[in-house]
C-alpha cells in the first residue's frame, strides 16, 4: 500500500491544473468540521489514529509532538516506512529552517527565493527516499510539504503553484504504474490572501479504486486503511 501524504493539496487547484494522477480513479473533498483549526500536526495525528487530536495538542511545542506505533494504523502492517510524516517521522530540522525562513520573509530578513530553494530542496530530499522505499515494505507512507510551504507565499501566484502542481503531479504518475493500492490525502487546502495563501476548511483525498465516498471525515480513512491491509 502507498499513501501520499500531501500538505493543502487544494481540490480546485487539482482541477484548474487537470491533475488527473492525483485525482486518480475518485476524488473529493474531506469535511473539516469538526475542528476548530486547520492545524497540521493535528490534523495528521487524527488521520493516523482515527481520533480527533485537537485538544491533545497544544499549539505551543505542536511541532514536537510524536505519536507511537500502537496509536496508529502503521500497527497494522508486518513492515513499512513513512518518509517526514508530522507526529511521527517529521524531519525537525528541515522544517524547522523552513519555519524560520517563512517568518523571516515577514521581517525582511530574506526573500521569497531564499525561502523556496530550501522547500524545494528538502522536497526533493524526501522524494529520493520515498521512493527509494518502494518494493520493500507492505506500506509506504511519504509526505511533501510542498503545496502548503509555497503556497503560504506565493498561492496568487498561478505560474508558480501550476510548476508546484506538475511537480506533485509527475510523482503521482510515478507511483501509479505500481500495482497497490494508493491514497492520496491532505491536511487541508489552501485558500488565496492577495498573493499569499491560508489554509482553507477542506481537504483532498483520492483513490486508484472506488470507495464511493462522500465528503469523509479525515478520520474515517483509518478503517478503510485497516480493511484493505486485511482484505
Amino acid at each position: 500500500m502507498i499513501i501520499l501524504g500531501l500538505d493543502a493539496l487544494d481540490v480546485g487547484m487539482a482541477e484548474k491544473f487537470r491533475c488527473k494522477e492525483l485525482m486518480q480513479s475518485e476524488y473529493g473533498r474531506t469535511n473539516l468540521s469538526d475542528f476548530k483549526l486547520e492545524r497540521t500536526v493535528v490534523l495528521w495525528s487524527s488521520f493516523l489514529t482515527e481520533k480527533n487530536m485537537e485538544n491533545k495538542i497544544p499549539v505551543k511545542g505542536q511541532w514536537k509532538f510524536k505519536l507511537k506505533e500502537k496509536e496508529t494504523f502503521f500497527r497494522f502492517f508486518k513492515s513499512f516506512k513513512t518518509i517526514d510524516v508530522p507526529a511521527f517521522s517529521l524531519k525537525q530540522e528541515n522544517h524547522r529552517k523552513e519555519r524560520k525562513l517563512l517568518a523571516g520573509y515577514f521581517k525582511d530578513e530574506n526573500s521569497i527565493e531564499e525561502f523556496d530553494e530550501v522547500v524545494w530542496k528538502n522536497h526533493e530530499e524526501n522524494k529520493k527516499d520515498f521512493f527509494d522505499a518502494f518494493g520493500k515494505f507492505d506500506l509506504v507512507m511519504g509526505y511533501f510539504d510542498l503545496a502548503d510551504a509555497i503556497g503560504h507565499l506565493s498561492f496568487g501566484d498561478l505560474d508558480k503553484m501550476k510548476i508546484v502542481y506538475d511537480e506533485l503531479e509527475s510523482i503521482a504518475k510515478q507511483i501509479r504504474k505500481r500495482d497497490d493500492f494508493i491514497l492520496i490525502v491532505s491536511d487541508h487546502g489552501m485558500k488565496a490572501v492577495g498573493r499569499f495563501g491560508d489554509h482553507s476548511r477542506t481537504g483532498f483525498y483520492s483513490s486508484n479504486k472506488k470507495l464511493n465516498l462522500q465528503k469523509p471525515k479525515i478520520t474515517d480513512f483509518y478503517k478503510i486503511i485497516e480493511e484493505t491491509k486485511n482484505a
